[in-house]
């Protein structure tokens, strides 16, 4: 079973790109959440056999897309100030208390962010990178 998840904040102009990917995606073999808290992640993450995140973060070239593992987060993964927890730390705690009810495998769509002040649109760059994350997303799901 594979699950996706959008990850964001909806009120964040760029920290809401997560959500607006998954909320594209259209048909997929996969079930597809929305969470706006990263430790919300982990219990929609359980029995599943496969994720893909879809999350924002910070960068130098706005609408770049990084496909990560969760390995890659705890050296190069920073997430805007809108998540209580960061991802590296949720998901660290969900292996570490719920073990083999964790994925297997997990990558993470971040897509660069430029601008997460209050707002309901993302910023020009990030926008047009919609679309190419989605067909990563796709990809991933293979």
């Amino acid at each position: 079973m594979k699950i996706v998840i959008g990850l964001g904040n909806p009120i964040l102009k760029d920290d809401s790109v997560g959500i607006k990917v998954v909320e594209r995606l259209g048909d997929v073999d996969a079930d597809v959440e929305i969470v706006t808290t990263c430790f919300d992640v982990v219990g929609k993450l359980l029995r599943y056999d496969k994720a893909v995140i879809v999350d924002a973060m910070v960068g130098n070239k706005p609408g770049r897309i990084h496909v990560l593992n969760v390995d890659d987060l705890f050296v190069s993964y920073n997430v805007p100030g809108s998540h209580n927890l960061d991802l590296a730390t949720s998901l660290k705690i969900g292996y570490e208390i719920f073990g083999d009810e964790m994925p297997r495998e997990i990558k993470i769509v971040a897509i660069e962010v430029e601008d997460i002040d209050f707002g309901c649109k993302c910023s020009e760059e990030v926008e047009k990178a919609i679309p190419r994350a989605i067909e990563v997303v796709m990809e991933e799901l293979k």
